[in-house]
């Protein structure tokens, strides 16, 4: 179940996709209450969600559509009162900061939210010895890692806006180069990629094991593995 580092699949993101995407994660619990988002970038675009509109309704015209090299608006919903995710400056921190992200993915699940507050007051969700890991990649090598692997999630505070948390995801960069995802206490999750589908992949394995740590910790079985 490893995660194809030398992918046979090159589609790239296009809007129709995209908002299969959305009603996918929403159909998962991921992005319920017009939660979540999604940046997904081309060679010469770069596609954000909408703030505050049902994911599972979401249209392809609705998104926002920017230049890559210029960053310059080419399309928005027709909607004057529809805005950007706001997201938005945490997609660009990650798009800017990882030369090889391409795609950054936002939930809102319920299992990410209890297990920052199961593991409180720790900054930090580890686990190990679990065949899902295979599935996420290390951020510097863009290499898998084993089933045996220390997996290492921060954890960061929540904040009453989205652009406060850029000072802690900066941090988190800084201090954990290996990681692709970042737990937001009572919040949720951010995972991303140096393509939508591998993000999309290991976004799916971080949700099975977050969901996997809670229902270890309730009936008392050990996150780390003794050796």
């Amino acid at each position: 179940m490893e995660v194809d580092t030398e992918s046979s699949y090159n589609q790239d993101i296009n809007p129709e996709l995209f908002v299969e995407l959305m009603r996918l994660f929403f159909d998962r619990g991921w992005m319920v209450g017009s939660s979540g988002g999604m940046a997904a970038a081309t060679a010469d675009k770069i596609y954000y969600s909408p703030s505050s509109v049902q994911k599972e309704r979401l249209t392809p015209d609705e998104l926002f559509v920017f230049g890559t090299h210029e960053m310059k608006l080419q399309s928005r919903p027709r909607c004057p009162e529809i805005k950007e995710s706001a997201c938005v400056p945490i997609f660009n921190l990650l798009l800017n900061e990882d030369e090889n992200t391409t795609c950054i993915i936002h939930t809102h699940s319920k299992y990410a939210n209890l297990l920052t507050q199961l593991l409180a007051p720790k900054t930090i969700f580890e686990i190990t010895d679990q065949e899902m890991i295979k599935g996420i990649l290390n951020r510097e090598t863009l290499k898998a890692y084993s089933n045996q692997h220390r997996l290492q999630v921060p954890i960061i505070e929540n904040a009453t806006q989205e652009y406060m948390l850029l000072p802690q995801i900066k941090e988190v960069l800084t201090k954990y180069p290996n990681t692709s995802a970042v737990l937001v206490r009572n919040h949720g999750l951010f995972v991303w990629g140096p393509t939508w589908q591998k993000t999309k992949i290991m976004l799916e394995c971080y949700e099975y094991l977050i969901e996997l740590a809670c229902d270890m910790i309730k009936h008392g079985i050990p996150l780390i593995k003794a050796d």
